[in-house]
């Protein structure tokens, strides 16, 4: 069950999104009575109220905005109980000062907000044998994957069959950072009763909160079960990846019962991570910066010669056998992308052989394209930012180097840009400038958010033919999905997807801005 928070300043805002919230199908709704500018007046919130409702009154070192006295904030919750409210919100410290009275349930919290604690079990047995709780949560602060897979462990000792048999409280668990972002949606793998969400995008009143229509509509949390492959991206950061909406939604037309989600994996982390993923049900991951080249070193089953080739690995699969597995899906979907704007015809020889390209940047997705091109017997040439970089990159795929001050000079048939140069929110800025560019040309941008990038735009202004980033992006997650669920995927219906995700995060930008 997703339980939707609300903060709101007036009263009139709270019962309007409050009805809202019950049109659209919610059942749960958190009320954050610290939000409210004046007392708050239970007469108008409470008795018409249409879902079941968690008060809440939230002191600031927890996290909240009371700003009253904590005599004021105790009285409120006495009231609260007194009102028959369903649920309410009891601080540790508080709960034992405040008795069961009625039929309200009581949720039982514990905020850090600097760390996540070494005896979370001890702290559970001090809540079970001082505070009378029906629900237990705790909510913390992880500074590593670590922090997150040990919360993860207690809450499956917490909610532990025998346990709940026995008649105990489940346990709520929450990561307050990116780190544990996925806990709020593989909750219910690890027992939780429930997960918050926020109203909207443009109020998120805690950290890592999600919008209620992201959680149930994108990662569809009522249906994720025991049963339910999970795939995910790791990256670092990883919040503006696209995969999660590209691969979610093709498993909801395909209907499967899979989900896809981001894990923020720092570098030193990933030997963890890697270990570990397949206890929290992982199946597969997409793997992107900084992680391509490290993820090598895991992989102890099938490898990808395309991996071997390029030195980087976006793709990795567990086997039946619990081996690594690894792939490099973009190397194959540039390559078709690149050779179809060139005019490909089935059967007949690649229109990149003798042709010459340039590759922008030495990065994971640079050292694919390149060795890509010079696979299908093009001469490539890689400009780098980092000379070092690129002239490493150029020596081990047997290409030519040359300085980015000079990568103007070069006549070219074809033009792949592989840095991130032009990426939202910098979309005035080009890898190129216009009159470096010659008409004929096939340029190639891997940046795919805006999928018109600056690059693309004076390109055309110049008579070169172009391929946006969508292009390869949808193509390697069609190859992906094929390795995740051994379907075929409708790369149409994905750049729908994605196209929409684009859309969506531009017109969300403006409006926070």
């Amino acid at each position: 069950m997703i339980c939707v928070t609300i903060g709101c300043g007036s009263h009139k805002r709270m019962i309007e999104e409050h009805q809202k919230l019950a049109a659209d199908g919610v059942r749960f709704v958190e009320l954050r009575l610290d939000y409210l500018r004046k007392k708050p007046e239970l007469h108008r919130l409470l008795p018409e109220r249409p879902t079941a409702v968690l008060a809440t009154a939230r002191r600031k070192e927890d996290g909240g905005q009371w700003r009253e006295s904590e005599e004021a904030r105790l009285g409120l919750l006495r009231e609260l109980i007194v009102s028959g409210v369903e649920y309410i919100d009891l601080e540790v410290d508080v709960a034992p000062k405040i008795p069961r009275f009625g039929k309200t349930k009581r949720v039982v919290s514990y905020h850090n907000m600097e760390e996540t604690p070494e005896d979370l079990d001890g702290l559970r047995q001090k809540m079970l044998a001082e505070c009378d709780p029906d629900i237990i949560k705790i909510a913390v602060t992880p500074k590593s994957i670590g922090d997150v897979f040990r919360l993860v462990d207690f809450l499956r000792r917490a909610n532990a069959p025998e346990r709940i048999q026995a008649g105990e409280p489940k346990t709520l668990g929450i990561s307050m950072t990116e780190f544990g972002w996925f806990t709020r949606v593989l909750g219910k793998r690890f027992g939780c009763p429930y997960t918050y969400a926020g109203f909207s995008e443009k109020r998120i009143l805690a950290p890592g909160l999600l919008p209620y229509k992201t959680l149930r509509d994108l990662y569809r949390y009522d249906d994720i079960d025991a049963e339910t492959k999970i795939f995910g991206v790791i990256a670092d950061p990883v919040q503006h990846s696209l995969s999660p909406a590209i691969h979610n939604r093709s498993f909801v037309e395909m209907g499967l019962n899979c989900a896809y989600v981001p894990f923020r994996v720092a570098p030193e982390d990933l030997d963890e991570f890697i270990e570990r993923a397949p206890e929290l049900g992982v199946c597969g991951l997409s793997v992107t910066i900084p992680h391509k080249v490290e993820v090598i070193k895991k992989l102890n089953g099938f490898v990808d010669p395309a991996v071997s080739a390029t030195g980087a690995c976006n793709t990795v699969v567990w086997g039946p056998d619990g081996r690594l597995n690894g792939y490099n899906t973009d190397y194959l979907a540039a390559l078709l992308s690149i050779e179809t704007a060139m005019g490909r015809k089935v059967g007949a020889p690649s229109p990149l052989q003798g042709a010459s390209a340039m590759v922008l940047g030495a990065g994971g997705a640079a050292q694919a394209v390149a060795r890509g091109l010079k696979d299908r017997g093009a001469r490539v040439i890689i400009a780098a930012r980092s000379e070092e970089k690129g002239r490493d990159a150029a020596k081990r795929l047997g290409c030519e180097f040359c300085s980015w001050q000079d990568r103007g000079a070069y006549v070219v048939q074809v033009l792949a840009n592989c840095t991130s140069v032009g990426m939202f929110p910098n979309v005035d800025e080009s890898p190129m400038e216009q009159q470096m560019l010659r008409a004929g040309t096939v340029v190639f941008d891997a940046v795919y958010n805006p999928e018109t990038t600056y690059l693309l735009r004076m390109a055309r202004q110049r008579g070169c033919k172009t391929v946006s980033g969508v292009e390869m992006f949808v193509g390697q997650a069609c190859l992906q999905y094929k390795l995740f669920t051994g379907q075929k995927a409708s790369g149409s219906f994905m750049r729908s997807v994605v196209r929409g995700a684009l859309s969506a995060v531009r017109t969300t930008a403006e409006e926070i801005n």
